[in-house]
């Protein structure tokens, strides 16, 4: 994901002020980073720090969230999704294995989904100190659009507004 995340950064034209951002230790792990290795949190807290310091707007941040997953995943599962579709899977479909991907992908933190409307959930994610950084909040809508469009015409993501609790964030989805 972190890989995904830099490259976003690159396609936005600011990988250079991202690297400068980077403490030397860090810059020397961040920018050699091999797929599929397992990195220290404290290098994940790293590259959003140097993220939020790049001062992208919330709508930039969103679409690298995007980017993020489509260079990440869409490469990996497009025949599967296209036949998922066809086969009639929603967002309702898939919701039950949110748990399952994110004890895959974490270690710690909780996840909840919960159903608010007919095309609509909340997720409420917490106990990750990532989201206490803006641009890993704002990706993270990104890239739950990037998920819920795969079962669907078109995805919605907003942070729910008001007091937030350190290392959790809610957000509302809703789907066509």
């Amino acid at each position: 994901m972190l890989l995904g995340s830099q490259a976003a950064v690159r396609d936005a034209g600011r990988f250079e002020e991202y690297a400068a951002h980077l403490r030397p230790a860090d810059r020397d792990v961040l920018l050699n980073m091999v797929a599929g290795t397992w990195i220290p949190i404290e290098l994940a807290f790293a590259h959003y720090e140097a993220c939020d310091a790049l001062g992208f707007p919330t709508d930039r941040q969103v679409l690298n969230g995007r980017a993020t997953f489509d260079k990440t995943n869409v490469t990996l599962m497009g025949t599967i999704i296209r036949m998922a579709k066809e086969a009639g899977v929603t967002p309702w479909s898939v919701v039950p294995h949110f748990q399952r991907f994110w004890e895959r992908g974490y270690d710690g933190g909780g996840l909840c989904i919960w159903k608010t409307g007919p095309k609509e959930v909340r997720l409420d994610i917490v106990r990750v100190p990532l989201n206490d950084s803006r641009y890993y909040r704002n990706a993270l809508r990104g890239l739950s659009n990037g998920v819920f469009g795969l079962f669907c015409a078109k995805a919605y993501t907003v942070e729910r507004p008001g007091p937030r609790a350190p290392g959790a964030v809610s957000v509302r989805v809703q789907w066509a």
